[in-house]
């Protein structure tokens, strides 16, 4: 049995790849990429402004780089741009995810597709359309030939194409890896239940956790405060023991006086005598 991603389609220009690849994958109920597609949103430009405004390389570069990313989708129909011939050693890194299918056509019928738009194609030599299409199908016979299966869109039906692709995918065993259901509202309605009580919880605990800093801080300036009271009622009692003693001093002192002159003058009256 083979596992796999994805379908891609690759093969020259005016091969069918975009019409037939948006078929298949609503024959499966799968979603549809088209790289020229996806390089234009991210550049902004028709496929044709942005070959002329970067140049070749950077070109074949950002193409690359897309075609790398939507390969690790799943069930997902992937067409390639067919302006440039696939290399062997991308080809082989495609191949480990997705199920390679060769689009093909002869000369004439492809000549017939690249006029009814003129200036589509950022690589296409309008002005011999048929000689650039001969060299052009000559360039892409070797990348067919690692394809896991190649498809003639020259004649027929789009659904006898469909109906043969998924008889050889019954016949080679191939099985596609499912693409991750989302949550059921449900589901997601639970989770977030989960995540109010969690959060519900913790708001409680810091609430607990802050009702006792505060009480502590309290009790923490409360005795504070009650030492600093006591301190200042023993100054305040060694200040009155001190006056109390002074006072009592004085007085005993004024009661001696006192004492002594009485008594003198009770001698003097007794010596007048």
């Amino acid at each position: 049995m083979i596992v796999k991603r994805n379908i891609i389609l690759i093969g020259s220009m005016g091969s069918g790849k975009s019409h037939f690849g948006r078929n298949l994958a609503d024959l499966k109920g799968w979603q549809f990429v088209d790289t020229d597609r996806v390089l234009e949103g991210r550049f902004g430009l028709p496929i044709a402004e942005i070959f002329k405004k970067i140049g070749e390389k950077a070109f074949r570069r950002a193409e690359l780089d897309v075609l790398k990313k939507v390969s690790l989708y799943h069930e997902a129909v992937i067409s390639v741009g067919g302006n440039f011939p696939i290399e062997q050693r991308t080809l082989r890194s495609l191949k480990k995810f997705s199920f390679i299918i060769g689009i093909r056509a002869a000369q004439y019928r492809i000549v017939s597709r690249v006029n009814r738009r003129v200036g589509k194609r950022p690589t296409m030599d309008y002005t011999n359309v048929s000689a650039f299409v001969h060299n052009m199908i000559q360039s892409w016979k070797p990348v067919y030939k690692q394809c896991d299966y190649v498809l003639d869109t020259t004649n027929g039906r789009t659904y006898d194409f469909m109906k043969a692709i998924e008889q050889q995918f019954e016949a080679l065993e191939v099985q596609f890896k499912t693409r991750r259901q989302p949550k059921s509202t449900e589901t997601v309605d639970q989770h977030k239940l989960v995540r109010t009580e969690k959060d519900n919880e913790r708001q409680s605990v810091k609430q607990i956790k802050l009702v006792k800093q505060t009480r502590l801080s309290k009790e923490t300036k409360s005795s504070t405060q009650r030492t600093t009271v006591s301190k200042e009622m023993r100054a305040g009692t060694k200040q009155q023991k001190g006056r109390r003693h002074e006072k009592n001093s004085t007085t005993n002192k004024r009661w001696r006086r006192t004492r002594n002159e009485r008594s003198h003058s009770g001698h003097h009256k007794k010596s007048n005598t």
